[in-house]
């Protein structure tokens, strides 16, 4: 009982993902990933449901770390990530999104230290928004009047691997972090001899 106590409050400080918004970011991109096999109106359609839970996936992850220690710090690292993979990487393909996803997820988990993994399922949970806003920009700027409310032309996968390779960074910076007291601690020994 006491551990389920612990786990409510780090859930609550933002230093750990509670379940309905881990649980609905997934869902969310298991949706996208559906309507990229799915043709017509129906992928239209599950694509519009995968994106709309995306986004209410996203706005209770920033509920859960709105509380946390360094929301600044947190903020600036997921919006600097997510604009990186937005506007470098392009994860349209398994590996960049796996690369790409778990390199941004570790970053920021390490910059937001010792909160846990709710920062690092923010990066894709912020990659659905800040995309929309560079493609209307570049909409805008190149003067056309049409953004693409298709699915994404992509492997059905790359959805899911985005949010769980950026949860599978945010774990190692974490037990990186676990870790590092007492690797430190086992190097001073060694150096006074004791």
């Amino acid at each position: 009982m006491r551990s389920a106590g612990v786990r409510l409050r780090r859930v609550a400080e933002g230093q750990e993902a509670g379940g309905v918004d881990a649980g609905a970011l997934c869902s969310a991109a298991v949706l996208v990933g559906l309507a990229i096999v799915l043709d017509g109106a129906a992928a239209s359609m599950v694509n519009g449901l995968g994106g709309l839970l995306w986004l209410g996936a996203g706005a209770l992850l920033v509920r859960a770390v709105r509380r946390s220690e360094r929301p600044i710090v947190g903020s600036v690292a997921v919006l600097g990530a997510t604009l990186t993979l937005v506007l470098v990487a392009r994860p349209f393909a398994v590996e960049q999104a796996a690369r790409g996803f778990a390199a941004a997820g570790l970053v920021v988990t390490i910059l937001v230290r010792p909160s846990g993994t709710t920062w690092a399922f923010l990066v894709p949970a912020a990659w659905l928004p800040v995309h929309l806003v560079v493609a209307i920009g570049r909409s805008l700027i190149e003067g056309g009047t049409r953004i693409r409310t298709d699915p994404p032309p992509t492997a059905a996968i790359v959805p899911l691997i985005m949010v769980l390779a950026a949860w599978a960074g945010g774990w190692l910076a974490q037990r990186a972090a676990a870790a590092w007291p007492n690797t430190r601690e086992t190097m001073l020994r060694g150096r006074t001899g004791d």
